[in-house]
């Protein structure tokens, strides 16, 4: 049953029939969870004259999204039937991107958050803005949480874990639970509460802002990386990539934990940005404010290192590798100039710890600076960098009166005689 170019029709018979498609025609449907998931692009690749569906699971196909006429293919990589129902617990910034991706790739996903956020959302969807395109994405938004869930992608902040697993332990589910917080210790922190076997791990590349509820902001280019902490937690993560292949690249990562650390040198300078109040393009050019980046970050490495926990293989390792190997005033001229990265001087984007501040959250720094501070102190390395930063970061996040840069780096002092550095 043929089915012309960007229609939506669906040419799935049923499970275990055969999809037929000839021709010039483009187009093919998916059986995926609670309903069809439709691909049909001008520029697919050569004709498919017949496919089992058995075999459609595993095939990458190009999919066009009708219902906003967008001509870019999304790439859609099925590793079996899509999981009926989709919980997102702690939907701010990532939370709600994620979620409203999912639900126009056709998942049935709910999210939940705070009662601002859900109200609006409720009453006029959110409003999702991602490079200079703005949409709105009515889905489901509730403050609490059901037993239904086959999956929950936890997105609360790191010091919100384990409110968040007891609050998951008390609906009695066997949900798969999606640590996708910042830091290193999350799955451990959802382990002890509801179990290894049930605790897949992601790491986030993304940056994205909650501008006000209701509305949020993706900033950058997105890479999911997905792997399982623990051995018995290993047969979840093929659903896991299932899920979030179709909307944004995702990888499968051997050692989740390495892919931690390495996006944990990454977050060291949150505290940057939120104890002066400037935006990322900003902070990271200013010429003091890079070198004080630099060398918390070689500083992290090198404690990390020393206190046996190794970064991945990724380019981004290997640059932090070599920053904290290179001596100080190399490293500085060398990667200075890039640390802010896509965000040009004029951006607005401040991290998630800044975003925290400016709402009146609690700190997450504990979990990041205070990582490297606590291993520190454990195998007797001096950490006066991140030390320092966290207790700046402790004392704004009191105060609300943030430090100009030239009062932020009057406590610290660089040169080759600093340990640490």
């Amino acid at each position: 049953m043929p089915v012309a170019e960007y229609s939506v029709s669906p040419i799935v018979d049923g499970p275990g029939k055969k999809i037929w498609s000839s021709g010039s025609l483009r187009s093919a449907a998916i059986e995926a969870g609670s309903g069809l998931l439709l691909a049909a692009t001008p520029g697919w690749p050569p004709p498919v004259q017949e496919l089992p569906a058995s075999a459609i699971a595993r095939t990458v196909v190009w999919a066009i999204d009708h219902r906003q006429f967008n001509r870019a293919p999304l790439i859609c990589k099925l590793y079996g039937r899509m999981p009926q129902k989709v919980v997102v617990l702690g939907a701010g910034a990532i939370g709600s991107l994620v979620g409203a991706r999912l639900h126009e790739a056709g998942a049935d996903v709910r999210l939940i958050g705070r009662q601002d956020h859900v109200d609006a959302i409720r009453a006029n969807g959110l409003l999702l803005k991602d490079q200079g395109k703005t949409r709105r994405v009515r889905l489901p938004a509730t403050t609490t949480l059901a037993d239904d869930a086959d999956i929950i992608l936890l997105t609360v902040k790191s010091q919100d874990v384990t409110r968040a697993c007891r609050e998951i332990a008390g609906v009695h589910s066997n949900a798969t639970v999606l640590t996708m917080q910042n830091g290193v210790r999350s799955d451990g922190e959802a382990a002890g509460i509801l179990g290894g076997d049930r605790i897949v791990g992601c790491v986030l590349n993304l940056s994205a802002t909650y501008l006000e509820p209701g509305v949020v902001e993706q900033n950058t280019g997105a890479l999911l990386q997905v792997g399982a902490p623990f051995p018995e937690s290993a047969d979840r993560v093929e659903a896991v990539l299932a899920l979030l292949s179709p909307i944004m690249k995702t990888e499968h990562v051997p050692d989740i934990a390495r892919a931690r650390w390495t996006k944990l040198m990454a977050n060291l300078n949150n505290a940057i940005m939120a104890i002066t109040g400037l935006p990322i393009g900003k902070a990271l050019r200013h010429r003091g404010l890079a070198r004080l980046a630099i060398a918390t970050i070689r500083e992290g490495v090198r404690t990390a290192q020393a206190g046996g926990y190794a970064l991945d293989q990724s380019r981004r390792a290997r640059t932090f590798r070599t920053m904290a190997l290179l001596p100080f005033a190399i490293s500085s001229r060398l990667f200075g100039p890039r640390l802010a990265g896509s965000f040009p001087p004029d951006s607005t984007y401040g991290p998630s710890t800044l975003q925290s501040l400016r709402r009146g959250s609690s700190s997450e720094l504990d979990y990041l600076n205070g990582e490297i501070v606590t291993l520190g102190e454990r195998i007797g390395r001096p950490t006066p960098y991140n030390a320092g930063l966290l207790e700046a970061g402790h004392a704004v996040f009191e105060t609300h009166r943030p430090l100009t840069p030239e009062d932020l780096l009057r406590s610290f002092r660089f040169g080759p005689a600093r340990q640490g550095q």
